[in-house]
């Protein structure tokens, strides 16, 4: 399932009138949810960067898009790649710790 649909369908629960809260907040899976937003974006851009040469010689990743995108033109350096990972990671224990919450 593509990444916006997720986000879609866990911001549908969210809005439930019925959904409980009594497990997890609303908030922590508003925050959940919001994270996931914001790294669909810098991951997006991440899969669509061509390797390139930068100025000074080193290897890096380029993305570039058009003005409409919400990154439009991001270069990734291999500091910025391992950063991103370790924000993925992250992400996917913070998630990992409502779910838990959720199955109890």
């Amino acid at each position: 399932m593509p990444s916006g649909r997720v986000e879609k369908h866990f911001r549908k629960v969210i809005d439930d009138p019925e959904t409980s809260f009594a497990k997890v907040s609303q908030q922590e899976l508003l925050d959940c949810v919001n994270k996931f937003r914001a790294l669909i974006v810098k991951r997006n851009a991440l899969i669509h960067a061509h390797p390139c040469t930068d100025s000074d010689g080193t290897q890096i990743l380029n993305y570039q898009t058009h003005l409409t995108q919400p990154l439009t033109d991001m270069k990734w350096p291999t500091l910025e790649v391992e950063r991103i990972i370790l924000t993925f990671d992250e992400a996917a224990c913070s998630a990992g710790q409502i779910l838990e919450k959720l199955r109890k």
